[in-house]
């Protein structure tokens, strides 16, 4: 509906999918299932749900930042002098920002009590938000931080940084591993191609020096240069058995059943399920039968300038691509992994990741740019053999999702097999980020993805 992305058409079913996962939830008590701490990377104590204890900072302190960007010709100089406060106690500071963009010298103006002076570049404004964003990565192993969040739980310097996104009611989820293989990792780069034009692995982070890896199927821990790395046609694991791994409903909070009485969705949200429309078509043709599943959630407030922030946040983004060993034969078939991202907010329940009335799916994201014998997939295991085509990948996509400054929502996300257990679909995850703009999700082209 939001791209114009087509979907095979010859490329149905080419035979059937077998699962290999028997496991059965006979005996199994959720509450007693090993799981991984996203802090560390290590195994814990048997449990389904990890919490980080992570809370919104209380200091009530503040600060004052500086930060400056170079461009290629010309600056725009814009000072702005806003009221910035962490935590809900103490007396707020100033902030002073000076942002330099392309195009001409100009200087913005200069204004107080919280707000800011527009700094433009051309017709487009800047986001103060998101040029105030610093990765928080470089020393750390936590998936929130590759992904961009959650800097403040870093402590020093990150507790006063206005824009080091706290999250609260971290809810991670995962399948225990197996031997040094698990469904999730922090990761410097995937597989072994190094692209010409940088000189730098290919699938490399968009921001720091980390990023999230989610899959269904089993990635091993990094080398030594932070680099996962996955034998050719190595994907087809099954990472879980039983249990609330392999149960036939979607993570929590998801629904897969409508949530709008509109046709197309995206508006009269019942707040409780998909007001996108866009699962339930794709579940009920995988029969509902979701296995190998890994979520997290969590919950974070957006910044407002009420609440003493630099800006109003109306939105957010972040970058992924969707690598499957599903790519080609099973596109237009009930075997159709979903990555999906929910959010839970004031005016929209529901998927995020949508393409073409379509969660992402094989399927929805045909064609792709990089099928199986394409030399930028070399290590990540998808890999075309000769015999047997071992899926492809999507090149990176930006997601968008629109929010109400200065409200507390929810996000998850997720990655499961449909109909199987066997063939493996994983998600690259970074940059996550703050929008000034937002987006309103019934409008075209407006939340939803887009290629990079």
């Amino acid at each position: 509906m939001l791209l114009a992305a087509g979907c095979g058409d010859d490329t149905g079913t080419a035979g059937t999918e077998a699962s290999t996962s028997e496991g059965s939830t006979d005996g199994t008590n959720p509450t007693t299932t090993p799981g991984t701490d996203p802090t560390t990377g290590q195994t814990s104590t048997p449990t389904t749900e990890i919490d980080s204890g992570m809370t919104e900072s209380a200091s009530g302190t503040t600060t004052s930042t500086t930060g400056e960007t170079a461009t290629e010709s010309g600056t725009t100089s814009g000072t702005t002098t806003g009221v910035v406060e962490t935590g809900s106690t103490g007396e707020p500071e100033t902030t002073t920002g000076v942002v330099e963009t392309t195009g001409g010298e100009t200087t913005g103006g200069e204004t107080t009590g919280g707000e800011t002076g527009d700094t433009t570049t051309g017709n487009a404004e800047a986001c103060l938000l998101a040029q105030q964003h610093e990765p928080c990565d470089a020393d750390s192993n936590d998936a929130l931080h590759a992904m961009g969040l959650n800097c403040t739980s870093l402590g020093g310097m990150w507790i006063n940084n206005n824009n080091a996104v706290t999250v609260t009611d971290l809810n991670f989820q995962a399948p225990p591993p197996m031997g040094a293989t698990r469904s999730w990792q922090v990761a410097k780069s995937y597989g072994t191609f190094i692209d010409p034009n940088t000189n730098k692995p290919f699938w490399s982070p968009r921001e720091g020096e980390k990023l999230l890896m989610i899959s269904t199927g089993l990635l091993p821990t990094p080398n030594g240069q932070g680099a996962v790395l996955i034998d050719d046609g190595d994907v087809y694991g099954d990472t879980a058995f039983g249990g609330v791994w392999d149960s036939d409903v979607m993570p929590p909070p998801m629904s897969a059943e409508n949530g709008s009485p509109d046709p197309m969705g995206y508006t009269n949200c019942d707040g409780i399920n998909d007001c996108s429309n866009t699962i339930l078509e794709q579940w009920d043709l995988g029969f509902g039968n979701a296995e190998d599943k890994m979520w997290f959630s969590f919950k974070l407030k957006a910044p407002a300038i009420a609440d003493g922030d630099v800006a109003d946040a109306n939105g957010y983004t972040f970058d992924f691509a969707y690598f499957s060993a599903e790519f080609p034969e099973y596109v237009d078939s009930q075997f159709n992994d979903i990555f999906v991202v929910w959010q839970n907010s004031v005016d929209y329940t529901g998927n995020v990741t949508f393409i073409n009335g379509q969660p992402m799916t094989v399927t929805a994201l045909w064609p792709i740019d990089f099928p199986g014998d394409s030399p930028e997939l070399a290590g990540t295991g998808h890999v075309d053999d000769g015999f047997f085509s071992d899926g492809g990948a999507t090149s990176w996509y930006k997601a968008t999702g629109g929010i109400k400054p200065g409200e507390t929502f929810l996000l998850a996300f997720a990655v499961f097999d449909m109909g199987d257990s066997s063939f493996d679909t994983t998600a690259l995850i970074d940059n996550w980020q703050w929008d000034c703009e937002g987006c309103v999700p019934n409008e075209v082209m407006s939340c939803g993805i887009e290629p990079m």
